[in-house]
């Protein structure tokens, strides 16, 4: 196996792994909504980024258990391929389908594979040129868009700093945002805040509480991995949760604060949604705070097959509201997490393509030939 191929199957792999877990996260939300004590939207969130994190590492973590199988140190009969599992079944008479039909099926993906690596005219070649497209497009948005946040950031006024962290003024932002480069992190405040000190004070914990979370760089990391992943539908549906838990776990842990009034909170951000509409209008601007490395206080920019601003707006507001949400034990916690967790490895497992050769295999490949000679004695033995 060439190196090309092993990446291409990894990245294959990957996209197959996100749109199972996803489909398992979503199924878990839907669980969670029919319990009355439900769980709080940190804890959510941290779910959420563990079990992304998860994905990412599970090649990593196939290969070495491949090894083991390898090695011997894990018995063979652990070993989970869904390829042959279906060989097993089928010798069994659980499928019915004729040997060469089955065994063609079987090979359906090495065969895609090398039609896409070698691209073959029609379909591999499609393929690549459809990838590559779509990889310049979005690569290149991302570079423009972190281009024109450091444009913005330059063109801030530097009001405070804490360690690492810089509190910029700009007379552009919309809103407040938070933002982030290789050391420091940057929270910008729009200038005319200055004005309202309550709203500043609040507005500056809310800030704070995304870069305590590691919001940012969960954004940027996020963004970096849209080229990889734009043709596919559960990466934005992950990004969308991501960004929707980010908010409503930072609300959270605002409001949690006994110095911070939940009135006054909320009118804040009512506030700053109104201020920030008002200027998008009379700057008829693109996005001036970019679209990467920041997490905004809100969002005022209508977006395609999305939610809009104002319906997020009230879904931070309404949940604001709903009664405390609770913190299970990290034990019981676990015990739900793991079967997530096991259905990630399990399908990591289950889609790698199987060995060369295996009994199974060497015995299908028999019944084939079988076949194709059953077909050839028929032809010979027409009538002339």
């Amino acid at each position: 196996m060439t190196l090309l191929s092993l990446l291409f199957d990894i990245y294959v792999d990957l996209n197959v792994t996100l749109a199972i877990t996803a489909l398992v996260w979503l199924t878990a939300k839907l669980l969670m909504g029919r319990f009355a004590n439900r769980l709080a939207f940190t804890l959510q969130l941290g779910l959420l980024n563990g079990l992304f994190a998860i994905i990412i590492v599970s090649p990593a973590i196939v290969a070495a258990y491949q090894h083991m199988l390898a090695a011997q140190v894990v018995p063979a009969t652990l070993s989970v391929n869904l390829a042959d599992y279906a060989v097993s079944q089928y010798l069994r008479g659980g499928i019915a389908l004729p040997a060469q039909d089955f065994q063609a099926l079987l090979g359906l993906r090495s065969r895609m594979t090398e039609s896409i690596l070698t691209m073959a005219p029609g379909f591999g070649a499609g393929v690549v040129l459809f990838l590559a497209a779509g990889f310049s497009y979005f690569a290149v948005k991302l570079i423009v868009s972190l281009v024109r946040l450091d444009r913005m950031l330059s063109a801030c006024h530097l009001w405070r700093r804490n360690g690492r962290v810089r509190l910029l003024l700009s007379d552009h932002a919309l809103v407040p945002f938070s933002a982030r480069g290789l050391i420091h992190h940057y929270v910008v405040i729009p200038s005319d805040l200055l004005a309202e000190p309550d709203d500043l004070r609040l507005v500056l914990k809310h800030e704070f509480q995304h870069l305590r979370q590691g919001d940012v760089a969960w954004e940027v990391g996020l963004e970096l991995l849209r080229p990889f992943f734009f043709w596919n539908p559960f990466f934005y549906y992950w990004k969308s949760e991501v960004e929707r838990l980010r908010e409503l776990a930072c609300d959270q842990k605002v409001a949690e604060d006994a110095h911070v009034d939940l009135r006054s909170y909320c009118l804040c951000l009512l506030r700053a949604a109104q201020a920030g509409l008002r200027k998008r209008q009379e700057l008829i601007a693109r996005d001036s705070t970019g679209s990467v490395a920041a997490v905004a206080l809100l969002e005022v920019h209508e977006r395609l097959l999305r939610r809009s601003p104002a319906q997020k707006l009230r879904r931070r507001v309404e949940a604001l509201m709903e009664p405390g949400r609770v913190r299970p034990h990290w034990g019981l916690t676990a015990l739900a997490v793991l079967p997530m967790v096991a259905v990630i490895f399990l399908t990591a497992l289950s889609i790698q393509k199987p060995a060369d050769w295996s009994q199974d295999r060497l015995m299908l490949s028999a019944i084939v030939n079988l076949e194709r000679l059953q077909v050839i004695n028929t032809f010979s033995q027409r009538p002339q």
